[in-house]
C-alpha cells in the first residue's frame, strides 16, 4: 500500500533537500509524477428532500453539525431554484438553471434523464471537467430520474459508478445498483440498508484514492430522508412517533388568495396531510440518524488517510420539502419550504462562521471547479462561492430566478416518477402546474401556468418577505392589490423576463 498524500508531501520535501546535496540520491528517492499533485479533494454529500425550514437538521444530525458546519461556513440563505429532484440535480451537476439544462421536472419533454442527455448536458458536468483535469471521480446513490429506463447507462466522466437503477432505491431496500457495469441487487437484510451501502462505498473510494496519489471527487447521494425510506434497523427502537412541526402557514387556513389549482384541491390536500404528515416526518427524522453516522465515517476516513486537511466537504440537499405548509406535501412549489435547503461547506482556508449571502445550487459546480484549478466555463450560470466563503459579500447577487416544469397533462411527469412500485401513493395525486418566479431579498413574485396557459391567462402571486415571511398574503390577488403594487410588479416582471432567459455570464 502506498503512503497517504500527507505522508508523501513530507517525503517530497525531504527529496527536495536531498536533490541539493546529491543528484544521484535525488534519482534514488524520486517518486511518481502524480505524487506532486496536491490539488484538493472534494466530497459532496447530497441529501434528498431535506428542507431547511421545518426539519431541525442540525439537532437531528449533531455529528454533521460538529464535523462540517462548525468547522466551516454555514449558508443560512441556501436555495434550490429548481425544487424537484431531477431538475435540481441537473443544475447541481452542470451549474446551470433549468431553462438552460432543459430539465424542469422529472420526466416528459422538459424532464428526466432523456431531457438531460438530449440537451448535451452529460458532456459538461462536474465529473467530466474534473476527470479531464486528472481527478479520480466517483459516486454512489441516486443520479437522475429516468435512469431506471436505461439502467446500463454510465455517463462520461465517472471512474467509479454505483448508481441506483430502480425506484426501490427510495425504499432503502430491495434495490439494484449499476456498479461499473455490473448489476448488483441488494435485498432486505440489515446490511443492505441503502445509506449504509453508500457509506461503505464512500470510505472504500476515499481509501483507494488516497493510495492512488490522485486528487479525487466523490458524490455521495443517498435518498434519505426522502419518504418512504425508514430508519436503519439499529435505529428503529429509538425512532418514536413524532408530530411534525407546525409553522404559521401549516395547513394554511385561508388559501383564497392562492392560485386556482391550490384553491380547487385545498380540502383534499388538508385531509391527506392530516393522515400522512406525522408518519412522513417520523420516518424522515429516523432516517437522518444513519445519514449522520455516514458523514462521521466519511470524515473519520479522511482523517485516517491523511486527506482531511486537503479536502473540501459540502453538505446540502437537492431541494426542500413542504411538510404541510400551505396545505402542501412534497416540494415543487416556489415557497420558502420547497426552495430553502441546508448548505454548509468546510475545507482548506475556509473559516468558521455563517453567511447570509444567497447561495444557489447552481453555484456548487463553479465552486468545485475553482477549488480544482479548472477554469469555470462562461456557459455556467452559477458563481463560485469563494467570496462568501471568505466572508466577502461585495458584488454578490441579491436575487435569482426559480422554475418548475409541472407534472404534464397526464400528471405523471412530476413526483409520480418517485413512487416506489407496488406501494400506495404517499402524496396527494394532483401535482401542481408549472411556474417561474423571481425572488430577491424582499419579494417573491410568481407566474403560474407557465407551460399550460398563454401569458394573458396566467396567475400571479407577490409576497413581501419582510412583513410576511410565511407567505400568507398574496398582495396582488385582487384588482386593488395589483393597482397598489403596480410599480413593484413592473420591476419584478422585467427582472423575471431577464433572468428567465439568461445564460452563462448574464445570469451572474
Amino acid at each position: 500500500m502506498r503512503p497517504s498524500r500527507s505522508l508523501r508531501r513530507s517525503l517530497l520535501a525531504a527529496a527536495t533537500v536531498a536533490l541539493a546535496l546529491s543528484a544521484s540520491l535525488a534519482a534514488a528517492t524520486a517518486q511518481p509524477a502524480d505524487s506532486a499533485d496536491q490539488r484538493p479533494n472534494i466530497v459532496m454529500i447530497l441529501t434528498d428532500d431535506l428542507d431547511a425550514t421545518a426539519t431541525p437538521v442540525w439537532e437531528a444530525m449533531p455529528q454533521t453539525a460538529q464535523l462540517i458546519r462548525d468547522r466551516g461556513m454555514d449558508f443560512t440563505e441556501g436555495f434550490a431554484p429548481m425544487p424537484i429532484c431531477c431538475a435540481a440535480r441537473s443544475s447541481i451537476l452542470t451549474g446551470k438553471y433549468g431553462h438552460n439544462t432543459g430539465v424542469l421536472t422529472n420526466a416528459g419533454e422538459v424532464g428526466g434523464l432523456d431531457a438531460f442527455r438530449e440537451n448535451g448536458n452529460e458532456q459538461h458536468t462536474i465529473a467530466t471537467y474534473l476527470h479531464d483535469a486528472g481527478y479520480r471521480t466517483g459516486m454512489a446513490g441516486k443520479y437522475l430520474n429516468g435512469l431506471e429506463e436505461d439502467p446500463t447507462h454510465i455517463p462520461p466522466g465517472w471512474d467509479d459508478w454505483n448508481a441506483g437503477v430502480d425506484r426501490f432505491l427510495y425504499a432503502g431496500y430491495n434495490y439494484t445498483l449499476n456498479e461499473n457495469g455490473t448489476m448488483v441487487h441488494y435485498g432486505v437484510a440489515p446490511e443492505d440498508y441503502q445509506t449504509d451501502v453508500i457509506r461503505h462505498k464512500t470510505t472504500k473510494f476515499i481509501t483507494e484514492s488516497s493510495d492512488s496519489g490522485k486528487p479525487f471527487f466523490w458524490y455521495a447521494v443517498p435518498t434519505a430522508p426522502h419518504f418512504p425510506i425508514p430508519p436503519a434497523p439499529r435505529h428503529l427502537a429509538q425512532t418514536q412517533p413524532t408530530a411534525a412541526p407546525q409553522s404559521p402557514n401549516y395547513q394554511e387556513a385561508d388559501v383564497s388568495d392562492k392560485p386556482t389549482w391550490l384553491i380547487d384541491t385545498a380540502e383534499e390536500r388538508r385531509a391527506f396531510i392530516d393522515a400522512t404528515n406525522n408518519l412522513d416526518y417520523t420516518a424522515r427524522i429516523g432516517s437522518l440518524l444513519a445519514l449522520d453516522e455516514m458523514v462521521a465515517d466519511i470524515v473519520d476516513t479522511l482523517a485516517r488517510t491523511g486527506e482531511l486537511d486537503n479536502t473540501y466537504l459540502i453538505f446540502t440537499s437537492d431541494n426542500g420539502y413542504n411538510l404541510g405548509a400551505h396545505r402542501l406535501t412534497q416540494k415543487m412549489s416556489p415557497y420558502e419550504e420547497s426552495m430553502r435547503v441546508p448548505l454548509t461547506i468546510a475545507g482548506p482556508g475556509i473559516g468558521k462562521g455563517s453567511t447570509d449571502a444567497m447561495a444557489l445550487s447552481i453555484d456548487l459546480a463553479p465552486t468545485i471547479l475553482s477549488w480544482a484549478g479548472v477554469p469555470v466555463p462562461d456557459t455556467m450560470d452559477g458563481r463560485p462561492l469563494t467570496g462568501p466563503l471568505s466572508g466577502d459579500r461585495s458584488g454578490w447577487r441579491t436575487d435569482f430566478t426559480a422554475e418548475y416544469g409541472g407534472a404534464g397533462y397526464t400528471g405523471e411527469n412530476g413526483v409520480w416518477q418517485e413512487q416506489v412500485p407496488g406501494r400506495t401513493p404517499y402524496f396527494y395525486a394532483v401535482d401542481m402546474p408549472s411556474w417561474s418566479a423571481v425572488r430577491n431579498e424582499r419579494y417573491l413574485y410568481v407566474r403560474w401556468y407557465e407551460r399550460e396557459r398563454p401569458l394573458e391567462h396566467r396567475e400571479y402571486e407577490l409576497y413581501d418577505l419582510h412583513n410576511d415571511p410565511y407567505q400568507l398574503t398574496n398582495l396582488i390577488k385582487t384588482p386593488e392589490g395589483r393597482a397598489e403594487h403596480a410599480d413593484t410588479i413592473a420591476t419584478l416582471d422585467a427582472r423575471l423576463a431577464e433572468l428567465h432567459t439568461c445564460a452563462g455570464l448574464s445570469c451572474r
